[in-house]
């Protein structure tokens, strides 16, 4: 005889991953403080119950969303080592994904998710401060060693040059700057790092 009992909880097509990522997106044009569980709950069409017992509550769910975000950059640096670019061409590349992913967003340019919401939280949240201080040691680090391979001369103080503007167009995105004016922005930094005429 069949069973005919309705089992509760998160449906069948239920896919963590895409849950996470909508949880990011939101938390990514709200921030932490400035998205409810309600908001959360729409986004990844899981009920708070179900919310819950995915990810834990609010706050481990913005964890989990900024390691996924940790973790994108990771791969999208790996993909970039794997080019074997020149430097002016590996630096223009790098920039115009970072451009891209920062011009995305539910309600607009969103930036950076660490850049734009976890700055703030780690004042007030060790955990948080370490997500973000964790981030910023894999950014300089990998942008080390990419422009170490590509032949930078000062391959750690480009790499915190590189860093800092990469985390201005992030502030810049999300502030309303057009596509144009980011990428202006960044060509500057391309041009001081691996000035055309030196190539």
């Amino acid at each position: 005889m069949r069973d005919s009992t309705k089992k509760r909880g998160r449906p069948r097509a239920f896919d963590p991953d895409t849950a996470l990522r909508a949880a990011a997106e939101r938390f990514r044009a709200g921030g932490y403080s400035g998205t409810s569980l309600d908001e959360l709950a729409a986004a990844t069409r899981l009920n708070r119950p179900s919310l819950y017992s995915a990810f834990g509550d609010k706050k481990a769910l913005y964890l989990a969303a900024l390691e996924r975000t940790h973790a994108r950059a990771e791969r999208g640096f790996a993909r970039l080592a794997e080019a074997d670019l020149p430097l002016r061409d590996m630096l223009e590349r790098m920039f115009a994904a970072v451009i891209d992913g920062f011009l995305t967003g539910e309600d607009g340019p969103a930036g950076c998710l660490f850049i734009s919401t976890a700055a703030t939280e780690s004042v007030i949240e060790p955990d948080v401060r370490a997500r973000i201080a964790g981030f910023l040691a894999m950014e300089d680090a990998q942008i080390e060693l990419l422009l170490g391979k590509a032949g930078s001369a000062a391959p750690a103080a480009q790499a915190r040059i590189v860093t800092a503007m990469i985390h201005s167009l992030s502030v810049r995105a999300r502030a309303g700057a057009s596509r144009e004016e980011l990428d202006r922005a960044a060509q500057d930094c391309v041009d001081l790092i691996a000035p055309a005429s030196a190539t």
